[in-house]
């Protein structure tokens, strides 16, 4: 059964649900259950709105949502009062895990995009768990070295991978855990990768030529994720 199968059927809402949806998920992956257990019982279930905000730059990182049914929208705001979003994430996405441990405020809007439901664990009950559990304690910094390094692996893609590369990629790190659709902006994938809207463009419409993607305004689909992956890209742009 994949984890969003487990993740639906869990939307109903009890501890041992929450267990079956803590175990699979990457993050958690170092866990002993005893330790799944107590998360479990820490967690909360709570309903989604259509186009209710969730979390507002700003706030105190208080909470880690996991998504259960629907989908959210995680959206940065210019200066200017401008939103922009830079993902769309479905059932068994982590949000706020880094807050959830240092407690500085949130970075970005969380938007839901539909109604559904998530799973909540609050900064309180982590931080209980932990002054209780040394070995817990331990397992959560393993938890947030490994998201570092994920992290530091897609900085040196930013730096050392072509634009072409680097969108082939971002389109398939975004991709996972959602219906191969991505609700973005050309421009957002542009800051997410440091390229103009221009050459995102441009190098999608080739994506879409060679058959790896289809297209339609605010939309990406991924058809061919092989094809994405493969070493081919960068290719000659057709302008």
């Amino acid at each position: 059964m994949k984890q969003s199968d487990n993740v639906s059927k869990a939307a109903g809402g009890t501890a041992s649900d929450w267990r079956v949806v803590l175990q699979g998920l990457p993050i958690f992956a170092g866990f002993a259950d005893a330790d799944i257990d107590k998360l479990a019982a820490a967690a909360q279930g709570r309903m989604m709105r259509k186009d209710e905000t969730l979390i507002r730059t700003g706030d105190p990182g208080a909470f880690m949502m996991i998504v259960l049914a629907g989908e959210v929208r995680v959206m940065l705001t210019a200066a200017s009062g401008r939103q922009q979003i830079v993902n769309t994430l479905g059932p068994g996405a982590v949000i706020g895990e880094i807050a959830l441990f240092d407690g500085q405020p949130r970075t970005a809007d969380v938007v839901a995009a539909t109604k559904g439901r998530l799973l909540t664990i609050e900064r309180v009950a982590m931080q209980r768990l932990i002054e209780e559990d040394a070995k817990l304690a331990l397992r959560v910094i393993e938890m947030l070295c490994t998201r570092l390094r994920n992290t530091m692996v897609q900085l040196e893609s930013m730096l050392f991978q072509d634009v072409a590369s680097r969108l082939a990629a971002s389109l398939i790190s975004l991709s996972k855990g959602n219906p191969k659709r991505l609700d973005m902006t050309q421009a957002a994938l542009g800051t997410l990768i440091g390229a103009s809207r221009e050459i995102v463009n441009k190098r999608l419409r080739q994506l879409e030529r060679d058959g790896a993607v289809a297209l339609s305004p605010g939309r990406v689909v991924i058809l061919d994720e092989a094809l994405l992956a493969e070493q081919g890209y960068p290719r000659p742009l057709q302008v």
